[in-house]
């Protein structure tokens, strides 16, 4: 048995390394136990054959507040994507910007076949309500699901269809549209305020820039927490740790005994990466499927937006199928997306399959979200306390935020 410790955090993903930090930086002493055999939870990145792969089609918001509070951007090299998006369609391609961002992208937008003029002066209008409105304010507003908000603000089905349902889709990870209005504001206030972005050397580098701050044995590896009892951990290989505090910090899907509790629902994804002699198309942009019926939802280029994340210079191409495909084959699957994407890029199907992710629990549902915790909501009793994106909206601002909020209740609690 382990024990003298202030703080057992089991997890080590966002959430759990910067409550680390900030524990540490308190001057607890702090121990990680983690299933895996490494950090970052769901933001991680794979070398595959030279390329670098994230576990899932993943983007940093530069404008988000606890990301600008605890990562250093400059020795993460991030790589941005261009405001906007490739909008592959029925009639082809078009490509929608932002005009207040990228003067040169005015005439393509307004030209574009993706909504009507007075759907891209709605777009500004609704850029320019969201700057004055604070990130307090929107998680204060009356909640409805997005889709009724778009409607509400007048945008068009077309608009909708090509621009909104795809784009938001990918980042929602749920094809209806059915997340709270407060989140979709949250986010499209940031991608306005700020870029998407990428580490130069691919998503995992952020968790290993917020774990860098720790001694190799105050994180511990292959070690997953099952059970909690007073003030001990056991792990599945029978280890036991006593603590003062203990900070759960797992996906809902991971909570241990005795506060396991199954979520009702939950957003899942497929993520899949190929490779091609030439890149299907030369912008830094996503690109988004507006077909109704259709597998994959948004698509891009991940070396064109960062060069690092293929080493032969080759095209790694980033595809994702919203919803649970682990069912299909994936030779099959390969395939019926290769055919799908044919009818944009030609040479699809001399694409080379480098992996598939198919990823179960990928976000939590944010049908209902909120912006802020309470010091009793981090609290399950008087040793053990809980954080994760989960219990405030799916992203990694609400991760790191609430890794923030249980270390200062720690912290508060334990003075």
């Amino acid at each position: 048995m382990e024990d003298n410790l202030d703080v057992i955090i089991i997890g080590a993903g966002l959430a759990g390394l910067t409550a680390a930090k900030l524990l540490k930086a308190a001057g607890k002493s702090v121990k990680i136990l983690e299933a895996s055999d490494r950090p970052g939870g769901r933001v991680r990145t794979e070398e595959v054959d030279g390329f670098l792969l994230d576990r899932g089609f993943q983007v940093l918001l530069t404008a988000y507040p606890e990301t600008k509070r605890f990562l250093d951007y400059d020795a993460l090299e991030l790589q941005n994507f261009d405001p906007g998006a490739l909008i592959l369609n029925e009639t082809g391609t078009t490509k929608i910007g932002d005009p207040l961002r990228q003067p040169g992208a005015l005439i393509s937008t307004l030209a574009s076949s993706a909504g009507t003029l007075a759907d891209k002066f709605r777009m500004l209008g609704l850029k320019l309500k969201l700057t004055g409105k604070s990130i307090d304010e929107i998680f204060a507003s009356d909640e409805a699901t997005t889709l009724a908000y778009l409607n509400d603000q007048g945008f068009s089905q077309r608009m909708i269809s090509q621009f909104f349902k795809p784009f938001m889709s990918g980042i929602f990870l749920e094809n209806q549209l059915s997340t709270s209005s407060r989140m979709f504001e949250f986010v499209f206030k940031m991608f306005s305020q700020g870029n998407a972005a990428v580490p130069a050397g691919g998503m995992g580098m952020i968790p290993i820039q917020l774990a860098k701050g720790l001694a190799t044995n105050e994180i511990v590896f292959d070690q997953k927490a099952v059970f909690i009892d007073g003030n001990k951990v056991t792990t599945d290989s029978g280890q036991i740790y006593k603590t003062t505090s203990i900070l759960i910090a797992t996906d809902q899907l991971e909570v241990p005994g005795p506060f396991s509790r199954t979520p009702s629902s939950y957003h899942s994804v497929t993520n899949m990466y190929f490779t091609a002699g030439h890149k299907p198309y030369a912008m830094p942009l996503i690109a988004l499927n507006a077909l109704p019926e259709k597998l994959v939802n948004n698509m891009a280029v991940m070396n064109q937006i960062a060069p690092q994340y293929s080493k032969n210079g080759d095209a790694l191409i980033s595809l994702s199928l919203i919803g649970d495909h682990s069912g299909t084959d994936d030779s099959k699957l390969q395939s019926e997306v290769l055919h799908e994407m044919q009818a944009w890029f030609p040479h699809a199907t001399q694409w080379k399959h480098l992996k598939t992710f198919h990823i179960g629990y990928a976000l939590p549902n944010d049908d209902k979200v909120t912006g802020d915790l309470s010091p009793q909501a981090n609290r399950l009793n008087e040793e053990c306390f809980i954080c994760g994106d989960y219990l405030m909206n799916g992203s990694i601002n609400a991760a790191m935020k609430s890794g923030r909020l249980a270390a200062e209740a720690i912290i508060i609690s334990r003075n």
